[in-house]
């Protein structure tokens, strides 16, 4: 009896022990140094420090325990099956471009960073590029250019490849769709540790719910995208527009998405309103695209140039080139805030939505290094079109019928985070009344961009009820445990079904 007794008291010092393991990160990070002891970088560290402040927003900066840097898609099935048996948190880092607090990284927790895997493999002959999670959109320009060929991905060169399980524009999108849905196979690590593809033939409902789904389902450890064939170089740069043009550019705003977006499929414009706090004065910067190898802009752009601005920086130019140049002024580390909602095309709102802001900014002129930016960016019924086409997703746009729709942002950037607890909820407040403006002229569409979105905005929500249904069937599938919901908590995560 006495040796049962110790047995059992023996048997509960290792449950707690083990129990202990579950909830404690640093028992985490050192079985995980353990496994992979040149991947994993402790707390307090040299390397540590420099991987946990490598974010283009200071808002994203977050207290991990560690960070783990996977070499190849099979570290990365050995550590979701250590995460998956010791119950870890962790997140999953690309190309840090979120601003949102715990899409990349963590408190108390694991950060595994996808910045080794870094594989750009063409296959010319089969139509497209196999990359790398941590490959920056630069270096898959960088790759295809030579050959003629580009991709239909993001268009600032230091991003990463979070846009490809969140929407993504592109300069080819007029023609081609989003980035979601120029995707062939996605190569997944599940919860179990298993390693399967993604595509239009193998494992299809995942195949859908990834286009849009995030880090619900899995971690990405390759993209294939469609590779599509281009002529050399192409005619791209920017505009610099003086608060005197302000005017006349919304007008080709609203002409863009209705018209030259539509028409002109081979056309990219992304105009952005840029207000400068510290001389209280709004400009725009267009970056203007004909994906063509001209000399000068067609005549469908040429209104562009026909309204006074004070520069162009127009020229024939390569991809990478183009993706670097209009990155230049993106610094990292300072306070950025974004929020998004999508509108039907309106000429009227476009215009009001902007001298609205424009106002509501001037209230902040005295935040030192206060910027505000506001982007319109249209997603026409071809671009709609393109994604059922080639599989469909779930991001619920095939509503807007024939119509044009407007995705509008509204971004702020400052330096002292002492001015955060005060800005960012006026900065909600604002674009909240925005909403409900569009609201009550019937011109709000339900759709939250999912890469533009804020930290508190339910971009998964908005993609519908039945859409959501659908992702929740595949999660449970896919991940029948949780783990994804569990131990992965940052980001946009899988909303509550409508049913429920």
């Amino acid at each position: 009896m006495a040796s049962l007794a110790l047995a059992a008291f023996l048997g509960l010092l290792v449950s707690l022990s083990n129990a202990e393991k579950t909830q404690s990160s640093p028992s985490c990070c050192s079985l995980l140094s353990e496994a992979f002891p040149d991947c994993v970088y402790d707390k307090n560290t040299q390397a540590w420090s420099s991987e946990k402040y490598n974010f283009w927003s200071a808002t994203a900066v977050l207290d991990p325990t560690c960070i783990f840097t996977p070499d190849s898609t099979e570290d990365v099935s050995r550590a979701v099956r250590l995460f998956a048996q010791n119950e870890c948190k962790f997140s999953i880092k690309g190309g840090g471009h979120s601003n949102i607090p715990g899409a990349a990284s963590i408190d108390d927790g694991v950060m595994m960073v996808m910045s080794r895997m870094k594989t750009t493999d063409l296959y010319p002959d089969k139509g497209y590029i196999h990359v790398g999670a941590g490959v920056l959109l630069k270096e898959i320009y960088a790759t295809l250019d030579p050959h003629n060929l580009s991709a239909v991905i993001g268009r600032y060169g230091e991003i990463g490849l979070g846009l490809a399980v969140g929407a993504g524009i592109s300069y080819f999108s007029n023609r081609d769709g989003l980035a979601v849905d120029n995707i062939r196979n996605y190569e997944v690590v599940l919860a179990s540790g298993e390693v399967v593809n993604s595509n239009r033939k193998e494992n299809r409902d995942l195949f859908w719910a990834l286009k849009g789904g995030n880090n619900n389902f899995g971690v990405v450890t390759h993209f294939d995208f469609n590779t599509v064939a281009i002529p050399g170089r192409v005619y791209g740069g920017l505009i610099h527009y003086p608060e005197s043009s302000l005017d006349k550019v919304d007008d080709l705003i609203y002409d863009y998405h209705t018209r030259q977006a539509v028409e002109g499929l081979l056309t990219h414009a992304m105009p952005q309103w840029v207000y400068n706090g510290s001389t209280n004065d709004t400009y725009n910067l267009t970056p203007l695209v004909y994906n063509d190898n001209v000399d000068e802009l067609p005549p469908i752009l040429k209104p562009w140039l026909d309204v006074p601005h004070i520069s162009t920086s127009l020229a024939p130019r390569t991809y990478e080139n183009l993706s670097i140049y209009l990155n230049e002024d993106f610094g990292d580390g300072l306070i950025q805030e974004q929020r998004v909602f999508t509108v039907y095309a309106d000429k009227k709102f476009y215009k009001d939505v902007l001298y609205k802001f424009r106002e509501w900014l001037q209230n902040f002129q005295d935040v030192p290094g206060f910027l505000g930016a506001h982007l319109n960016m249209p997603i026409t019924p071809r671009q709609v079109d393109q994604g059922l086409l080639k599989g469909g997703n779930p991001l619920g746009l095939e509503n807007a019928g024939n119509s044009t729709l407007g995705v509008l942002f509204f971004g702020i950037t400052f330096e002292d985070p002492q001015y955060k607890e005060h800005i960012l909820p006026e900065h909600d407040k604002f674009v909240q009344s925005m909403i409900d403006l569009a609201r009550e002229r019937g011109v709000l569409y339900p759709y939250i961009m999912l890469t533009y979105c804020g930290y508190n905005q339910a971009a998964i929500a908005s993609y519908g009820p039945e859409n959501v249904d659908r992702l929740w069937r595949v999660q449970r599938q896919y991940d029948p445990k949780d783990m994804f919901q569990r131990f992965v908590p940052g980001g946009q995560k899988l909303p509550p079904q409508s049913n429920k």
